[in-house]
């Protein structure tokens, strides 16, 4: 038997879906955010590390250098995450069959236009 699948349907689905995703998004940030530093660290050098070690010290006392690091962390994770996240819905969707004419294209936001503000900051030179 087959599902009618209703626009009023097909709306609730992809708020159920959207929600969920949120709040899976903000865990799975923090924990490739994780991953990814601990992987970093697991190829430096001892110049490597005495660099990390020497920002993560200036990280705890000034706040302010806490702030704007994590910013631009959090920025460089969205722009990864954005090319990422469309290459692997484009191989999963293939596995589906799936092609723009099964997109809802109101669904759709178009990308990420902001100018990163944290980009090219003198203020942000980390080994200053």
């Amino acid at each position: 038997m087959t599902k009618e699948f209703t626009p009023e349907i097909a709306k609730l689905l992809r708020e159920e879906a959207k929600w969920s995703y949120e709040k899976e998004m903000e865990k799975f940030y923090y924990r490739l955010l994780e991953i990814t530093f601990l992987k970093i660290k697991t190829l430096l050098n001892e110049n490597g590390l005495k660099k990390v070690s020497a920002i993560d010290a200036r990280r705890e006392k000034n706040e302010n250098f806490g702030v704007e690091f994590s910013q631009k962390t959090w920025a460089a994770l969205s722009d990864i995450w954005g090319e990422s996240s469309g290459q692997m819905m484009g191989k999963i969707g293939g596995l589906y069959g799936l092609g723009p004419e099964d997109l809802d294209m109101s669904q759709l936001s178009s990308p990420n236009l902001e100018v990163d503000e944290y980009e090219d900051d003198p203020k942000l030179d980390f080994y200053a």
